[in-house]
């Protein structure tokens, strides 16, 4: 069931912007016994979101309404997964926006995804994604709907059996005579290493998404006294890393045993999952998922 505006329609007209240009944001929420799971967090990106693309956003407190009125006609479910997409709403050909538009906040509730014990206390493998994000300042950290690197990158994993990809972002140097990679998230997941006990993530400032647990396992970092930084690093970083993980809103975080890389031919073992089971320890039992990793 569809939520449009806080009313169930079974359609959406096909001149919403949404659809034509991916003209909006959206969020994916963990819903844990009817609790939006670091709604804060979900909210304050929402409104950067918004904000960076000049669209309306509704009151929160209408919003959260809607969400507990598409929550009540699924039977309240005690895990669910609540997806909000705002578009710009229709508009006529052409990239300009309408004078007044009049935007659609859709909000859709879904079964909650079942993990592999295994995928936590072993890890998870990798591989290194050919298709790489492009630059763009302006949408940084948001979770706009335009995603076609991301669905490009998703069709390499099924070739290779792996639950996840790394992506690179390519950063023009020299003038744009040649472009330098480096790593900046997963495919649906932020990107976090640990060299000598440091825990280290990409920067968000070109490209990637600005993650909601992303932002609460940096504050539980500072709390554990663990040391943290984030910047600009290539994939050699990652691949001499004592430790690699994934987060995201949904699985919480999930260990990983291996990197594959150069189209699959070599790969890149780690064995240690001493900062990343501190963490989760803090993270994941709210999410219910496993925090308990094995050191191989």
């Amino acid at each position: 069931m569809t939520w449009i505006n806080g009313q169930f329609q079974a359609s959406l007209p096909v001149s919403d912007r949404g659809l034509a240009y991916g003209d909006g944001i959206f969020e994916t929420i963990a819903c844990i016994n009817q609790t939006l799971h670091l709604w804060s967090r979900h909210w304050q990106r929402l409104q950067q979101g918004t904000k960076q693309l000049s669209l309306a956003l509704p009151e929160q407190q209408t919003l959260l309404n809607w969400i507990e009125q598409a929550l009540a006609e699924k039977n309240n479910p005690p895990l669910a997964v609540v997806k909000i997409i705002i578009t710009r709403g229709s508009g006529g050909r052409g990239y300009r926006s309408p004078d007044q538009p009049q935007p659609r906040t859709i909000i859709t509730v879904h079964p909650w995804p079942e993990h592999n014990a295994d995928d936590y206390q072993q890890g998870i493998s990798v591989m290194v994604c050919q298709t790489c994000q492009a630059p763009q300042p302006a949408l940084a950290g948001i979770k706009h709907l335009n995603r076609l690197e991301q669905v490009l990158a998703a069709q390499e994993l099924s070739a290779n059996n792996c639950r996840e990809g790394l992506m690179l972002e390519c950063l023009p140097v020299d003038n744009n005579k040649s472009a330098k990679k480096t790593v900046i998230e997963g495919i649906s997941s932020n990107l976090f290493f640990v060299t000598r006990g440091r825990l280290l993530t990409p920067k968000i400032t070109y490209s990637g998404v600005n993650g909601t647990i992303r932002s609460e396992l940096l504050e539980q970092a500072q709390a554990l006294d663990i040391p943290l930084a984030t910047g600009r690093y290539e994939l050699q970083d990652v691949l001499n890393a004592d430790e690699v993980f994934f987060t995201n809103s949904i699985f919480g975080i999930l260990p990983v045993s291996k990197i594959i890389y150069q189209y699959g031919q070599k790969s890149r073992h780690y064995q240690q999952r001493d900062v990343s089971m501190r963490l989760a320890k803090r993270l994941n039992p709210e999410l219910q998922r496993p925090c308990q990793f094995n050191s191989l």
